[in-house]
């Protein structure tokens, strides 16, 4: 294990700066209410932002002063940030974010969760972090990675584990791998539940009725850039990682649709979008998608506690009762405002319910 710092040379922003400033952009045509896709418009704010007024320096600072580092594990070099409590013998708290974002998810948090010992890795293939020569991964396999880190390189006999997006998938697995050393995990999503696609409307509850029809719209609408992601994942990474702008396209449309938008700052965005550009990892981290879509095995039951922290504009959020039939939840929180960037788009809110879930643990 070896300590990390971020750091990106002047040279490499500058050519972010310079491949910015020599875009070409396409028509918008009709597009209101980005129904076509990112806006035109706003894309063309949020570029000038970032390439004049955007500060890359301030975000690298203050990320450095949280201890980092790099362990080899299964033969992949994977950053995490370790940030240990002034407690004593503090819970160990384990956080995973998913696409189209990374460590940053919960790096608002790091100030408000002082009472933990806090471990925010970076998935495979995303930022520091790296894929297995075969080219992708699981979320099952990303889980025996992250349970080799909590308990051998870091030496925890037990710890919590909190997640969203991917982070839930392997959150999940930890959870139902190994249930002697996970003492409760905390969710922001459950992913899409495919079972009610397929029950007839009849047999469902009114509640269950709705997300079938919400889910089968999204499919229909929204859902194009999976098929993209677990199949032809290398065609769609030359466009991101020859433009700036071709991946500013492709990742805020995510985060507009799938946001409680007005929470989220230009600063937020250009953070996310820069780090992908830095680590030129905007094709390594859509890999995942591919090893989740045909390699993923079947998962075995959870039976430790379960908090859920329902965001209402996050992406499809489950029904409560399917929730609880399927889940051993005993804290079920509806969260007032945010979206699928939880802790960045509410991070007090968030980190008041991980506290309310620990202390039920106790």
């Amino acid at each position: 294990m070896q300590k990390f710092e971020i750091h990106f040379s002047e040279e490499r922003l500058a050519d972010l700066r310079q491949r910015l400033k020599d875009t070409r952009l396409p028509p918008d045509l009709t597009n209101e209410n980005w129904q076509f896709g990112t806006d035109r418009a706003y894309l063309q704010e949020l570029l000038d932002y970032w390439q004049n007024d955007y500060d890359w320096r301030k975000k690298e600072n203050e990320l450095n002063q949280y201890p980092q580092f790099i362990a080899e594990i299964n033969g992949l070099k994977i950053h995490f940030f370790h940030i240990k409590s002034a407690k004593k013998s503090a819970l160990p708290l384990l956080l995973t974010h998913g696409w189209p974002d990374s460590f940053l998810r919960y790096a608002k948090l790091f100030a408000l969760l002082k009472d933990y010992d806090l471990i925010v890795p970076s998935l495979c293939g995303f930022t520091f972090s790296t894929l297995p020569e075969k080219g992708f991964i699981n979320n099952a396999e990303i889980a025996e990675i992250w349970h080799i880190l909590m308990t051998e390189i870091l030496g925890y006999k037990e710890y919590v584990a909190s997640g969203g997006d991917m982070g839930r998938g392997v959150t999940c697995y930890l959870a139902a791998n190994y249930p002697n050393e996970v003492k409760g995990i905390h969710l922001t999503d459950v992913g899409m539940v495919k079972e009610l696609l397929t029950v007839q409307d009849e047999q469902l509850t009114p509640e269950e009725l709705d997300y079938k029809r919400r889910a089968n719209q999204w499919l229909r609408d929204e859902a194009a850039y999976i098929s993209i992601h677990s199949t032809k994942p290398q065609t769609l990474a030359y466009a991101l990682a020859g433009s700036p702008v071709g991946l500013a396209a492709w990742v805020i449309e995510k985060y507009h649709s799938w946001s409680d938008w007005e929470l989220l700052s230009k600063d937020d965005l250009c953070d996310c979008l820069t780090l992908y550009w830095l680590t030129d990892t905007a094709c390594t981290s859509q890999r995942v998608y591919y090893g989740n879509t045909w390699t993923l095995p079947p998962m075995n039951k959870i039976s430790v506690p379960v908090a859920i922290a329902a965001f209402p504009k996050d992406v499809l959020p489950a029904p409560k009762e399917w929730i609880e039939k399927h889940y051993p939840v005993v804290q079920y929180t509806q969260m007032p405002r945010g979206g699928h960037f939880t802790a960045l788009e509410q991070p007090k809110e968030f980190a008041e319910d991980i506290k309310s879930f620990v202390a039920k643990l106790k």
